[in-house]
């Protein structure tokens, strides 16, 4: 297995501000300025603001430098992409962020986690000791970790704090600058319910109140958000929900496939790497010419991995090491995989050093 070098990408200095904003067409110029901003607090948080920059940076390596095969990709592996989702059948610890889920080479899905990683730890040992772990799982001589039951999160405890931070009995926080929320036009405030409206029966939901969120930063950031809460009913009564409308774009896996993406690609992303668990919001809804996620923000919470004990951290990212071999276990079927921990550690000191410098000229200006 040959690794990833220097020579088969352009040089770093092509990463320019011009070519950030090239692959953020969808975002508005003023919108793209706040990003950029945001973007370049951390070397981390900059590449995680530009996922589709990473795919079609690597357009130009060699397939002969790129072991594996294909399959459907996470699209934006880092760590703060994983978290617990209760679903129908309860909480789960998954990759949480299907926004740039699509097909793609598995080994280059893996090396962007990696690279992610290594930008958050400065643990040379953890890290090497991680790429052999998802080595190994994926040939079948470990079994893939799962989350301890004491790492866990308190999620009931998350949604009592994330309704008493939108909202104030059932009306958002309008006044909170720091929220950054606004009231909805009743144009748009129509369209919404309207496109609420067409889901139904599937949805037992009374609008209570809507609010536009501004964003600027992350992979999402410059795209419109809406806050609904909503009162849903059900046999046994009445409860609140906070939910989400979150405008979409095409993933950043699109990017490496001449952003080409199959219609139901979140349907096949939820199939493909929930296997088979469902929750209840988290569907595609048209809205005028943008189509938009309607997703629960109650249910939901992560580890901060960076913030977690040494041995808590190294659980906590076994388990992430093993859903992205388990999801890329396909595309490496048959081969001999004996040497890709050594790929993975000698193309991320290149890809590594790559967005080390590109964030190092975007703080720059």
């Amino acid at each position: 297995m040959r690794p990833i070098e220097e020579r088969d990408l352009l040089p770093v200095a092509a990463l320019t501000r011009a070519f950030f904003r090239a692959v953020n067409p969808h975002v508005e110029p003023l919108e793209f300025e706040e990003k950029w901003e945001a973007a370049s607090r951390s070397p981390l948080r900059f590449m995680r603001s530009f996922p589709q920059a990473w795919h079609v940076d690597l357009l130009d390596v060699p397939r002969s430098k790129v072991p594996g095969g294909r399959c459907l990709c996470f699209g934006d592996p880092h760590p703060a992409n994983f978290g617990v989702i209760t679903f129908t059948v309860g909480p789960r610890y998954v990759f949480n962020d299907l926004d740039d889920s699509g097909p793609g080479l598995a080994a280059l899905d893996a090396l962007r986690y990696f690279t992610a990683l290594r930008l958050l730890l400065d643990d040379g040992k953890t890290l090497a000791q991680l790429m052999e772990l998802y080595e190994d799982i994926l040939q079948g001589n470990e079994p893939p970790r799962e989350l301890p039951e004491a790492l866990y999160p308190d999620v009931a405890a998350r949604d009592a704090r994330q309704l008493a931070k939108w909202i104030e009995g059932e009306a958002f926080r309008f006044e909170e600058p720091s929220l950054q929320l606004s009231r909805v036009p009743d144009g748009t405030r129509q369209k919404l319910c309207e496109a609420l409206g067409r889901l139904a029966p599937q949805m037992e939901l009374e609008v209570i109140e809507l609010a536009h969120r501004d964003r600027d930063s992350g992979g999402s950031g410059g795209l419109e958000r809406y806050l609904l809460l909503a009162r849903e009913r059900s046999g046994d009564g009445a409860r609140l929900r906070l939910l989400e409308f979150k405008e979409t774009t095409h993933a950043a896996t699109s990017w490496s496939n001449y952003l080409h993406e199959d219609e139901d690609r979140l349907a096949l992303a939820k199939a493909s790497i929930w296997r088979g668990l469902d929750v209840p919001y988290y569907i595609e809804v048209p809205l005028g010419r943008s189509l938009y996620v309607l997703r629960d923000r109650l249910g939901r919470a992560s580890l901060d991995v960076e913030k977690l004990a040494k041995r808590d951290q190294r659980a906590a990212l076994e388990v992430q090491v093993s859903l992205l071999a388990r999801q890329h276990a396909e595309a490496f079927a048959g081969l001999d995989l004996r040497k890709l921990d050594d790929w993975l550690r000698e193309s991320l000191e290149v890809t590594a050093k790559r967005w080390m410098k590109a964030y190092e000229r975007a703080r720059k200006g």
